[in-house]
């Protein structure tokens, strides 16, 4: 994954602020807040905030005080952050696709067990049959 995004300059950690914000918004003036971005991006709040400030030197993300909490911080995709993040991610999903393509057809059983690990609960799944 790190050779898959130096040519971009992002870390992986980078990749994944920058590419869970750009999911987050659903137009560049859209604002997050860093605590929503943590929470979404499963990452520790200290860290998104530092991960946050170097994608902000990069004009990839802007940050600014939030209207209406004053505590808060809010965050935007900047529209080079946009682009960086679809082209990286283009890449990150091939890559990804070609990484589990061994799995076959135990795919969505090695994602349910990553999942379990992760504390959440497993949905059945129960195929449809033709009446």
């Amino acid at each position: 994954m790190r050779k898959l995004l130096k040519p971009y300059g992002l870390t992986p950690a980078q990749y994944l602020l920058l590419a869970g914000l750009r999911s987050l918004q659903s137009g560049e003036n859209d604002l997050v807040t860093q605590a929503v971005l943590a929470r979404h991006c499963r990452t520790d709040p200290m860290m998104t905030s530092q991960i946050l400030r170097v994608l902000e030197k990069a004009n990839l993300v802007r940050r600014s005080a939030h209207d209406g909490d004053g505590r808060a911080v809010a965050v935007g995709i900047t529209g080079k952050g946009d682009s960086v993040a679809g082209e990286a991610g283009a890449k990150v999903e091939a890559a990804d696709v070609g990484f589990h393509a061994v799995l076959g057809e135990n795919a969505d059983a090695f994602a349910d067990a990553l999942r379990v690990l992760m504390g959440e609960r497993i949905r059945r799944r129960v195929k449809a049959t033709a009446l």
